[in-house]
C-alpha cells in the first residue's frame, strides 16, 4: 500500500445500471433550468452555490452525472457545480482515489 493509499479511502463510483444503454441526460433533473446557474461567480458564496445544490440533490442520475465529469474534467480546468459538487469537491474525490465503474462491472446482483 502506498502512503497516498494510505491517507485516502478508495471510493468507487457506481452509476444506477438502469440507466445504462439510454440518455441519462434526458433524465437530470437540471433540464430546463439555466445552466449559467451551475456556474456562480463566487463558489464560496452559499447563497449562489445551495441552489443549485437542491437541484442535484434530489436527480435520478446523480451519479451517471458525477461518473462522467471525474471520467472526462481536466483536473487543471474544474469549474461549476456538477452532479452537486463544487470544483474543490472534485478535486477532493479526485486526490482521494475516485474510480468510475461502468453498470455491471462491479460485480453482485442490481436490485
Amino acid at each position: 500500500m502506498t502512503a497516498r493509499a494510505g491517507r485516502f479511502p478508495l471510493l468507487r463510483l457506481v452509476p444506477d445500471g438502469a440507466s445504462a444503454g439510454r440518455r441519462w441526460r434526458d433524465d437530470a433533473a437540471c433540464v430546463g433550468v439555466d445552466p449559467d446557474a451551475f456556474y456562480p461567480a463566487d463558489m464560496a458564496q452559499a447563497d449562489q452555490v445551495e441552489p443549485v445544490r437542491r437541484v442535484c440533490r434530489g436527480c435520478p442520475v446523480r451519479a451517471e452525472c458525477l461518473a462522467e465529469v471525474m471520467a472526462t474534467e481536466e483536473p487543471t480546468r474544474r469549474w461549476g457545480v456538477i452532479a452537486g459538487t463544487t470544483p474543490s469537491e472534485r478535486r477532493l474525490l479526485h486526490r482521494a482515489g475516485l474510480t468510475v465503474t461502468a453498470p455491471g462491472s462491479a460485480g453482485g446482483d442490481a436490485a
